[in-house]
């Protein structure tokens, strides 16, 4: 099934004249305005907040209507281990998995 961006980020919209999106901080409950700063923040924290959120999301929908060529998984998360690597640090991954067209690369229909 193919699925909207706005299913996914509630008040998501496209700005046709400018051509930009724009996902309200509201729609990641995790993600402060501080690290949402265009210039201050933690971009790192933006992506992880957009991979997790989408991936709630998706899990909310029935099974029926979850899209089957774009997948987003999250695993239970592990203990962090190696170098630089604070005590007790959870590390917490997810596997995304997309079906492309071999000839554009891009994502496959749904339908």
């Amino acid at each position: 099934m193919q699925v909207s961006p706005s299913e996914i980020f509630a008040g998501y919209t496209f700005d046709i004249t400018t051509n930009e999106i724009r996902i309200p901080l509201a729609a990641l409950p995790g993600l402060t305005a501080a690290e949402a700063n265009a210039a201050t923040g933690n971009g790192m924290e933006l992506i992880r907040q957009i991979v997790d959120r989408t991936h709630s999301q998706l899990a909310s929908l029935a099974p029926t209507a979850r899209p089957t060529k774009a997948t987003v998984a999250k695993p239970n998360p592990s203990i962090a281990s190696g170098v630089n690597v604070a005590p007790g640090t959870l590390r917490q991954t997810y596997n995304l998995a997309f079906d492309l067209q071999p000839t554009a690369l891009e994502l496959a229909s749904e339908v």
